[in-house]
Parts: structure tokens; sequence; C-alpha cells
């Protein structure tokens, strides 16, 4: 195995073509209580990745759940944040953005570092912090991670495109933008400004 990558909550491997994420141990953590959280969070990842591909997001698709590692389908592909955004780029982000939410999903880490474009398909990766929820304060959390990031890439023109897909493929965005709305105005206003 080739390791690729070290997070904070896994180690990310290359082995026979596929991508290994294999979670942790905390040296801090009791260890029957790191146990039982490693194997519940990567469990709970297996589901969302596997809930997120029934509702129509392009996700990697799961070849093996271990306790504490999955092993994943390898995208080749370039991440988001290193290619130009074009209106149909972002569109198609909030198509897949709309989809996850549609499906009770708040990916936790929305990101265009965990987008991946291959060929002409948009992928969503990485689902290590992502959660079940209904909340539209959980929906607006990811918009919000979304819309800063771009803001530090100075791509923040994408935004109306981006909602565009997001009102194409989920009922309540309307009630997520209008609570991301809130955010950014508590925000503003926490900073001083």
């Amino acid at each position: 195995m080739k390791k690729l990558f070290t997070g904070a909550e896994a180690v990310i491997y290359e082995k026979d073509g596929s991508i290994v994420k294999e979670r942790i141990k905390k040296g801090y953590r009791i260890p029957a209580i790191d146990s039982l959280l490693r194997s519940r969070r990567t469990a709970s990842e297996a589901r969302l990745l596997r809930e997120a591909r029934r509702n129509g997001v392009n996700v990697p698709s799961l070849a093996e759940e271990g306790r504490y590692s999955l092993t994943l389908e390898r995208i080749n592909g370039e991440k988001l944040k290193d290619r130009e955004l074009t209106p149909d780029l972002a569109k198609s982000v909030g198509e897949s953005m709309g989809r996850l939410h549609a499906a009770g999903i708040i990916h936790g880490d929305l990101t265009t570092s965990n987008m991946l474009l291959a060929g002409e398909k948009l992928y969503i990766i990485d689902f290590g912090l992502a959660f079940f929820s209904q909340r539209d304060e959980d929906k607006a959390n990811d918009l919000y991670l979304l819309r800063e990031n771009l803001k530090a890439l100075g791509r923040e023109k994408a935004w109306p495109d981006i909602e565009r897909g997001y009102h194409a493929r989920y009922e309540g965005a309307m009630k997520a933008i209008k609570t991301l709305l809130k955010i950014e105005k508590r925000r503003r206003y926490s900073k001083g400004e």
C-alpha cells in the first residue's frame, strides 16, 4: 500500500488501483471508546456514501467495508479547486448539493477540494464529517462553507449558477438559502462588520 495522505481522522492509501481510507487510533481516548467511535464513524460513512449514490450523487463506489476502513473506487480526476468554474460546472455543483440535501445528507466539509472532475462527471468525495439531518441550519452551514471557500479562491461569481442548480434539485432550497443569509448576517455581526 502506498500512503497518499494523512488527515486528522484517517490515513488514505492506494492499494491495487483502489483507495483505502483507514481511521486511525487516537492515543488520548480510552481504547474501548476509541474502537467504538472509529467503527461507528466508518459504518456511518459507508451508509452515507451508499445513500448519496442512491440519490443520484456521483460518489466513489464502495468496494469493501471493514471495521475501521473503507475500500473505495479511485476517481482519476482533478480537484475542482484547480479547475475553472464554468457556469455549467457551477450548476452541476449546485445540483449535487441539492441531491445530497434532498436525501438529508450533510457533507460537513463541502469545499472545492472535496469535489473531483473526471471527464464531464463531478464527484463529491470525503464523507468523513458527513451526517444525516433535515435541519435547515445544517444544510445552510454546508452552503456557507462552500460559499466561503469560493470567496477565498476568488470565485464567488459562480454562486448564482450554484444556487440555480441547488434550487433545481432540492425543493427545500429556498428555506436553506434564507437560513444561509441569517448565518452570514450573524457572522458579520459577531465580527463587528
